[in-house]
């Protein structure tokens, strides 16, 4: 199939074109046709996969340029991603004069929004929720009611991020007829609230099956076998020279950490977290897309909604709590055609995690770095091996500190906690001999 097969407009195949677009991806071959067909679509796609353009060429293909009101909304879960759509939309749209697209996220102009709206109203809307709402709903100067068209885009974070109580008053304002699409790589249990409630009349279009990342992402492991940490991240970076490395961290305080120590050693560091103001964002990520920077140090907001090209290298300084972040984070490089690289730094305690994904269909490759380059090394099977042994270690220190028949508010988590640092310190030991054996049988 090519997109020809779609007989759109013929701008649009201008447009097209000039993006090398030719043939369909999968999810755009299968939802496309859907769209145009004015049939309601729940779209489950990882990243990476063309989702975006799967909604906007069928909304672009329906647009009448020559009705002045809203025909289509775009909800977004970030301002980020809502100027990443607009842009997208607006390349669409270059071979056509005349088509209004607007852009409402927080922290623009208000009063000039509210003055353009009081004399026309934009064709096609893009923007954060809250910000239609105000618009929309509280304002009523957007008027969205006589939108054919409803997009919410990455739902699962739209859902994270807002109260269900905001869907209420904003879908009140549509048709009950309105197309409404809805585009997510996960299913959480608040979108299938969502979905029963709002979307009981929609078509499920799954492409993920049960790949839990792409082929063309090699996926590399590297141990810290208590090393320095930062001073092992600092050394992976410079044993290769990415084009663009994107480095995770869990919490935006481990951000600023790793980006002082990274700053210090002489690399050109930038972070991105949630801590940044719009302004600094915006700027942060123009850098980036004019191939300014070579490291980023970035919370997980980076990880969802935020499109970089040209990402190389995903560097996990830690591991995510939520697999689901992992699959996200490493779903930021091997965007459209390319290949990427995803290395996470791990440790012993990684190991149950490590052997989930694995089970997910996940292809470990596990590398040291020795002599400034990563080599590949047989496997993890000496993690394993202590399995039974760590059990024991654990059963053993249950006994050693037994719970008190009288007990005071909290000694509960304090047992807890001070098992675990002995474990830990004695599972550290057992490594680190079985490292230390190792070697010497080499």
């Amino acid at each position: 199939m090519t997109f020809k097969d779609f007989k759109l407009k013929d701008y649009i195949y201008k447009s097209l074109n000039d993006l090398s677009f030719t043939t369909p991806t999968k999810i755009q071959e299968l939802i496309i046709p859907k769209v145009l067909k004015n049939q309601n679509v729940i779209g489950k796609s990882s990243t990476g996969t063309g989702k975006t353009h799967s909604f906007l060429i069928p909304i672009v293909q329906k647009l009448d340029e020559n009705l002045n009101e809203v025909q289509s909304v775009i909800i977004s879960p970030t301002r980020e991603l809502a100027l990443q759509l607009y842009n997208e939309t607006m390349k669409l749209l270059k071979y056509v004069d005349g088509v209004d697209v607007r852009l409402y996220v927080g922290g623009s102009n208000r009063d000039a929004e509210i003055k353009r709206l009081e004399s026309s109203q934009p064709q096609i809307v893009i923007g954060t929720i809250g910000k239609i709402k105000d618009l929309g709903v509280e304002s009523n100067i957007l008027k969205i009611h006589t939108c054919k068209t409803v997009v919410i885009d990455e739902a699962d974070m739209v859902l994270e991020s807002s109260e269900l109580q905001e869907f209420d008053s904003l879908f009140g304002k549509f048709d009950s007829d309105v197309q409404i699409l809805t585009f997510s790589a996960t299913i959480p249990m608040d979108l299938v609230k969502f979905i029963n409630k709002y979307l009981d009349k929609s078509e499920l279009v799954d492409i993920t099956s049960n790949e839990i990342s792409k082929d063309s992402i090699e996926h590399v492991f590297i141990p810290t076998k208590n090393k320095s940490k930062p001073e092992l991240l600092y050394n992976v970076l410079t044993s290769f020279n990415p084009y663009l490395a994107l480095i995770f961290a869990n919490t935006k305080d481990m951000v600023d950490q790793i980006s002082e120590f990274l700053g210090e050693k002489g690399l050109p560091i930038v972070k991105l977290t949630g801590r940044l103001e719009a302004r600094e964002r915006k700027q942060v990520l123009k850098r980036i897309k004019d191939g300014k920077i070579q490291y980023v140090v970035a919370s997980d907001i980076a990880s969802r909604g935020i499109d970089i090209e040209g990402v190389s290298h995903i560097i996990n300084y830690e591991l995510p709590e939520d697999i689901e972040f992992y699959i996200h984070r490493s779903g930021r490089t091997a965007r459209h055609l390319f290949t990427g690289t995803c290395i996470s730094l791990y440790d012993f305690s990684d190991d149950r995690y490590i052997n989930r994904l694995e089970e997910k269909g996940l292809k470990c490759v596990y590398k040291v770095l020795k002599d400034n380059e990563l080599v590949v090394t047989r496997d993890r099977n000496f993690f394993s091996k202590k399995t039974k042994e760590v059990s024991q270690i654990e059963e053993d220190l249950h006994k050693k500190i037994p719970v008190p028949k009288k007990v005071k508010p909290g000694y509960k988590k304090k047992r807890n906690e001070m098992i675990k640092k002995q474990l830990t310190k004695m599972k550290r030991k057992k490594i680190d001999s079985l490292y230390h054996d190792r070697l010497h049988k080499k």
